[in-house]
């Protein structure tokens, strides 16, 4: 071995031996097109790439997939650039990918990026997030648990309803199968009970499909949610517990809260979850009241800061003071086969939202539960919105 050949190899040795995140490439010209000139597998690790995926890797590519290395690139004239650098193809709340990275140009014309490893907080805190997703899904498959006697109730009514349709058309077209000349006028009357199956089977398939992506496990999601919407989608998931503990329902929404007026950026099927959640429970604490005192109260409005509230109140039982201090740590519940785990899983999704989360007794009977988030920030997003740090903090 030569000792130029030794010395060019020395570096490589050194981030193998270190472990290092380390990419070696030409970006000008031509050959920003050819394969990488060298990668450490910790490089390919960090991308989930095998050694021969990430050194088929061109320059192109890399800067096509890593956020922010663009920046660098165009600075490297310049001298090396320090800076950060994302898996554009693995980012999400507990795999933020952004990591501290430098760039620096050898005196061959190569260029090296090399990107810190993940600091043992980031990993902890990335860890965190990934536990509670899985405590999140275990919790949703829970809740529909509870609810399957309710979703075969409420299934069995439109698949009653097609069977009737049915055997109504199968009678029909015997009738004008034995007498031709009355297919005329019963052609009008067999479209309308296929329509009418049709509308039954569409309205399973959409019980069916909110069940779906209500235990979906995913990670958190950044969309435009309209809550009043979101509310009526939660009491229709919910309606035959309705109607079978004989529930009075009162809604006044605000027009102030719906999405074109006063939208809220977040997930769906976490606030989603938090509804049915708060909502199962109201349902639950009026089981010993009094049939015609049942009477499920929900509200919406902007508040005196500027937040959107939303009001559940129940007419149940109420919360006393022993419960009141306990409510929202894990393991504690107030009723006897509960897991103690939907409060304060509602109040870690809620303030993962920049939220809060509480409740108030009633001047009566019952308990309130509160919900207040921030409205969509001018730019699109509530300031600081499902983000790593944010979510360290609930």
């Amino acid at each position: 071995m030569t000792r130029t050949h030794a010395s060019a190899k020395a570096p490589e040795q050194a981030w193998l031996a270190l472990g290092d995140a380390v990419a070696v490439f030409a970006a000008a010209g031509d050959a920003a097109a050819k394969p990488l000139h060298w990668c450490s597998p910790a490089f390919g690790q960090w991308l989930g790439l095998d050694a021969a995926a990430c050194r088929a890797l061109t320059a192109h590519a890399l800067a096509a997939r890593l956020d922010g290395l663009q920046a660098g690139l165009d600075a490297i004239a310049n001298g090396p650039w320090n800076g950060a650098v994302a898996d554009s193809s693995n980012r999400s709340a507990s795999h933020p990918g952004w990591r501290p990275a430098e760039l620096r140009a050898t005196p061959d014309g190569l260029l090296v990026l090399r990107v810190q490893p993940e600091s043992m907080q980031q990993l902890a805190t990335r860890r965190h997030l990934e536990d509670r997703e899985r405590l999140l899904f275990t919790s949703r498959s829970v809740a529909v648990g509870e609810m399957a006697t309710t979703l075969a109730h409420e299934l069995n009514q439109p698949l009653g309803a097609v069977t009737n349709v049915l055997q109504g058309l199968k009678v029909r077209l015997t009738s004008v199968l034995e007498r031709p000349d009355t297919s005329a006028k019963a052609l009008p009357s067999l479209a309308q009970g296929a329509q009418l199956a049709l509308d039954h089977v569409q309205y399973a398939a959409r019980i069916i499909g909110r069940v779906r992506e209500y235990t979906h496990s995913r990670q958190p999601r950044r969309e435009r949610v309209d809550l009043n919407a979101l509310l009526n989608d939660s009491l229709t998931l919910l309606d035959w517990d309705l109607q079978r503990h004989g529930v009075q329902l009162r809604l006044n929404l605000s027009a102030e809260t719906s999405a074109d007026r006063v939208p809220v950026i977040g997930d769906t099927v976490m606030l989603q979850q938090v509804l049915v959640n708060l909502l199962r429970n109201a349902i639950d604490a009026m089981s010993a009241t009094s049939a015609d005192q049942r009477i499920l109260d929900i509200s919406s409005r902007i508040d005196d800061a500027g937040q959107i509230e939303i009001a559940i109140a129940d007419t149940g039982s109420g919360i006393g003071d022993d419960a009141a201090s306990q409510l929202f740590t894990p393991f504690f519940s107030t009723k006897p086969t509960g897991m103690g785990l939907g409060l304060n899983i509602c109040r870690s999704l809620i303030e993962l939202h920049q939220g809060r989360l509480w409740f108030t007794p009633n001047a009566g009977q019952g308990c309130t539960f509160h919900i207040a988030l921030p409205p969509a920030h001018p730019a699109g997003l509530p300031a600081g919105s499902l983000g790593v740090e944010e979510s360290v903090a609930s």
